[in-house]
């Protein structure tokens, strides 16, 4: 009898079959990686601001009050009030002693006379040495932030890059401290048209109000991080529980024209003037006093505006990206864009850090009426948002 030949192998047929019932389960199994991947950074995430929030808390055991979001330096200025004085720090800066960052906290101090006006500015340029004239400053510390990239301050899921360029000069935060909201009220002049205004009946106008430095911007000093003044617990008059103090804006912001794909900074520490003059984690203001009062709640802003970096004042809805282009959306600007959303490319929505030290996951569909009542400390109204 005959043998029938043995097969050496698959056919191409088989073969094809075997390839495509690979790539099928790939294509099955690569979206679950990527969540998995998405939930482990997400996750990261909401360790920082629990860090952030923990340091904060640190800090107010300290000193009794919060950090102000952006303060000067020295020396001030004459005028009533006085205006401008040196660039100051941003209210990361004095977080650094309870975030394991006495190092380069001590740095940066000792760039500071001691009980007197600054020396230097609180910028990435001015903690190099510096010299006066021909003639080296010999006292002034070498502080270089070129490579210094807290985890702490860089969500993992930012697209955003953590340096103005490969080589510094500092590294450009994913996060950013509450100063407060506009005005909760849908008759608000802070709504211009086209804009979106919140739905409500319990209304809140801001009694302290100023503007911004990008066209139409608004500053309030209705949080827990506003500039140029500090706030305790007991100003929390919400609750700790209730009131944002830190946020995500750790993703790109877009066109209004959705015809257009350039990506815009939404991170309170770029600046179109480059970060070492000022910018990136370090730098607060130059203001002097704070937001003004105003004579009649809820009009129009006072004359007020200033760079301030690494704060924000509420004004739109979670995650609207769409708020940039040729004419941008008012106080929104690669610049000191006081309104920039909070926002972050987390599916879904973007995470903040409460006072009392727990962090949420607040939805891209939540209503902006809510996401002020977070922002804002004394507005008499408590919301939870599960």
């Amino acid at each position: 009898m005959q043998k029938q030949p043995l097969r050496s192998g698959f056919s191409r047929w088989e073969l094809l079959a075997v390839v495509t019932i690979i790539g099928f389960l790939v294509a099955l199994t690569l979206p679950a990686i990527q969540a998995a991947r998405e939930a482990a950074r997400r996750t990261q995430c909401n360790n920082n601001l629990k860090n952030m929030g923990l340091g904060l808390q640190n800090y107010h055991d300290t000193y009794q009050m919060f950090p102000m979001g952006a303060m000067h330096s020295g020396p001030n200025p004459g005028g009533d009030p006085p205006i401008r004085a040196g660039l100051g720090p941003s209210w990361w800066y004095g977080t650094g002693p309870f975030m394991e960052c006495r190092n380069w906290y001590d740095r940066v101090q000792s760039t500071q006379r001691s009980g007197g006006p600054a020396r230097l500015e609180f910028c990435a340029n001015d903690m190099a040495p510096v010299f006066i004239g021909k003639v080296r400053d010999i006292e002034a510390a070498s502080v270089s932030l070129n490579n210094l990239i807290p985890d702490y301050m860089r969500c993992p899921s930012s697209l955003l890059p953590d340096l103005e360029t490969s080589t510094g000069p500092i590294c450009l935060p994913s996060y950013v401290g509450i100063a407060g909201g506009c005005d909760i009220d849908p008759k608000s002049q802070d709504y211009q048209t086209a804009l979106v205004a919140p739905t409500t009946s319990r209304l809140y106008q801001n009694e302290a109000k100023g503007t911004g430095v990008a066209a139409g911007g608004i500053v309030t000093s209705s949080g827990m991080l506003p500039p140029c003044e500090q706030v305790s617990m007991a100003g929390c008059l919400d609750g700790t529980a209730y009131t944002m103090i830190v946020g995500e804006q750790s993703d790109w912001l877009l066109d209004q024209n959705q015809a257009q794909s350039r990506k815009y900074h939404g991170d309170a520490g770029w600046t179109m003037g480059g970060t070492g003059p000022g910018g990136g984690w370090l730098s607060g203001t130059t203001r002097v006093d704070p937001v003004p009062k105003l004579s009649t709640p809820g009009g129009p802003p006072a004359a007020w505006g200033a760079d301030c970096w690494n704060i924000t004042t509420v004004r739109y809805p979670p995650n609207l990206k769409r708020v940039m282009g040729a004419k941008p959306l008012p106080g929104c600007s690669e610049n000191h864009g006081i309104n920039n959303p909070l926002q972050s490319p987390h599916p879904g929505g973007l995470l903040v850090g409460f006072v009392d030290g727990s962090v949420q996951f607040i939805s891209g569909t939540t209503d902006l009426a809510v996401l002020l009542r977070l922002a804002i400390r004394d507005d008499g109204q408590s919301v939870r948002l599960n």
